[in-house]
């Protein structure tokens, strides 16, 4: 039997940058006779905050560079050859308003037959934070309401699952299929998302999954981090 497991849609999310101003007041005391003029300077209050993080938009070649290798891999999996590209399959057939503008894969494999086990990777940059973040949207939207679906012959249920609080927002999804459960989680990180996927015919570790979304996002930022 086939691993089932296929990518779903990804999107990604904006930065919101927050601007803060400060303001002065000037205050002048009018004398008589010989008059002088005292002006008063009242501070700016503005808090200080550190710089949000920026991130330059990567070449194929850089994004591809990002992605995790075997060797950040938990022990026994193998490095799969590069999957075919494919078209995006969303939840619930729901349109993304953006499309992404370089998407990069890499599944990894631990044993086989019944007990095999997968694990998947990918990067998804769009063309700005903007188109990003309201891909984001579209997907959090979609997954508040879908709650299964029939694809290409397989029934499949999904239900929100907690994600690591990484990136700009992440969120998680469970998905159930012919006995199978399949986690995926997303991480929001500029004009990029980060995907995690992961599962087997017999076991799926949310820790896995979640480690490694940890791991990828690190890796992105470190490549694409335009603050020190």
């Amino acid at each position: 039997m086939a691993f089932p497991w296929r990518p779903l849609a990804a999107v990604s999310v904006a930065l919101a940058l927050v601007a803060g101003c400060g303001s002065s007041d000037k205050v002048g005391a009018p004398q008589s006779a010989d008059t002088s003029t005292t002006t008063n300077s009242v501070p700016s209050t503005t808090p200080t905050t550190p710089p949000t993080p920026t991130y330059r938009l990567l070449t194929e070649e850089e994004l591809t560079g990002a992605l995790l290798g075997i060797e950040d891999l938990p022990a026994g999996y193998s490095q799969d050859p590069p999957s075919q590209g494919s078209a995006n399959k969303t939840f619930c057939g729901y349109t993304p308003p953006f499309e992404e503008q370089i998407r990069v894969r890499q599944d990894f494999t631990k044993g086989g037959g019944l007990s095999a086990e997968l694990l998947s990777i990918g990067l998804r940059q769009y063309a700005s934070a903007e188109e990003a973040k309201a891909s984001f949207d579209a997907l959090t939207d979609a997954l508040a309401s879908c709650r299964g679906e029939t694809y290409q012959g397989m029934e499949m249920t999904y239900a929100a699952m907690s994600a690591p609080k990484v990136g700009d927002a992440s969120v998680g999804v469970k998905i159930s299929a012919d006995g199978t459960d399949l986690l995926q989680t997303f991480a929001l990180v500029g004009p990029t998302l980060v995907n995690t996927g992961g599962g087997g015919l017999m076991n799926a570790s949310a820790d896995d999954v979640n480690t490694l979304l940890e791991a990828q996002v690190n890796a992105y930022e470190a490549a694409a981090s335009t603050v020190s």
